[in-house]
């Protein structure tokens, strides 16, 4: 028999706590569970989901709203759709989701905040590019005359 993972690493984000708990329930092995590798998870009844784990008030354990914006955010938090599974739901982390490791989704969340910092530098340097084309092209109509 399995029993249950508290996660108390107050650093933690709640969504990764939130996730794990939801995952780690035997109550809800029909709507969501382990995968058999123990390193990813399957969504079995997305409708269920919805209605059993991100209803509104006090008792959620994941913020999202809906569905759509849970998976939404699974994506923003560093999770991955499982390639290759033949299950449309089959979410996971390559190296940081594990069943009885709960202490490993840290460096899960410390990996998916790198890698947005490193987009929005990305995006920055681009923005910056961008802005002086436009100025150089502007200088050269205003030199044309136009």
């Amino acid at each position: 028999m399995h029993v249950p993972v508290t996660v108390t690493d107050y650093s933690l984000s709640s969504f990764y706590k939130g996730v794990y708990a939801v995952v780690d329930d035997s109550s809800l092995d029909a709507v969501v569970s382990w995968s058999k590798n123990k390193k990813s998870f399957i969504i079995w009844d997305p409708i269920e989901f919805q209605r059993r784990v991100l209803p509104t008030g006090r008792e959620r354990r994941i913020r999202s709203l809906n569905f759509s914006m849970f998976m939404a955010d699974l994506k923003y938090y560093g999770f991955i759709r499982v390639k290759g599974s033949k299950h449309r739901y089959h979410i996971g982390h390559p190296k940081y989701f594990v069943r009885g490791k709960p202490e490993l989704m840290k460096k899960m969340q410390e990996e998916a905040h790198e890698k947005r910092m490193h987009k929005f530098d990305q995006d920055r340097a681009m923005r910056k590019k961008a802005k002086a084309r436009a100025m150089k092209l502007a200088d050269a109509l205003g030199d044309l005359g136009l």
